[in-house]
């Protein structure tokens, strides 16, 4: 998997990174905006491969963030990612968002953290004991302000507005990055690891009518 295609989209940007080879300099797109990600995405997948010289075949894998985060982000990011493996016929692989936030930073202990709706952050905590971080706890939804004057310093994605007085972690990599970190630690890529990971229903679904 020398040529490796990362997705990460359940934060406040679309991110995009390419490796084209071991110890090559990692290309790497960061896009924020109103604009839908689902009108970006194609666009920029297309302008990452040209630039490297590349077509979707020659591609050793694609990844992507599965969630927690951005419901839209989640739905984008993992149907470019298949599409791109089942077209090209590349294996894929999907990465908790979480993790990908965790493996931007060098830190011992962190909690990483991914937004939620109505002030709200979707957070797990990890440890790095050798090699890539390891979950120590379930994933939960604190409000933003909890996170305030922790004990454990907090690792979120770029973008994501944090109240002063949250304990920092320092970060080293973008999400992308990040993911292409993980699944270099990979024997194989799964694609049942593409499943999404949801903590609250789509905000286009109607509330259930009480009987």
């Amino acid at each position: 998997m020398d040529i490796v295609l990362a997705i990460s989209a359940c934060g406040p940007r679309l991110e995009m990174a390419l490796r084209h080879e071991p110890g090559a300099t990692v290309s790497l797109i960061a896009l924020a905006g109103p604009a839908p990600r689902s009108d970006l995405i194609v666009g920029a997948v297309d302008l990452l491969l040209r630039s490297a010289g590349l077509a979707p075949g020659q591609l050793g894998a694609v990844v992507a963030t599965r969630g927690p985060g951005s419901f839209t982000g989640v739905r984008v990011a993992l149907a470019t990612v298949q599409g791109i493996a089942r077209g090209a016929g590349i294996p894929a692989h999907g990465f908790s968002s979480l993790l990908a936030q965790a493996a931007r930073t060098s830190a011992d202990h962190v909690l990483a953290v991914q937004p939620a709706r109505r002030g709200e952050v979707y957070a797990q905590p990890f440890t790095r004991r050798t090699g890539l971080p390891e979950a120590t706890g379930d994933i939960v939804v604190l409000p933003v302000s909890a996170l305030v004057g922790g004990s454990v310093p907090v690792i979120a994605p770029t973008g994501l507005l944090l109240p002063a007085g949250v304990p920092l972690a320092p970060s080293n990599m973008s999400a992308a990055e990040a993911l292409l970190t993980l699944v270099a630690g990979l024997a194989d890529c799964d694609e049942a690891t593409l499943a999404p990971t949801y903590f609250e229903p789509p905000p286009a679904l109607p509330r259930a009518r009480e009987v």
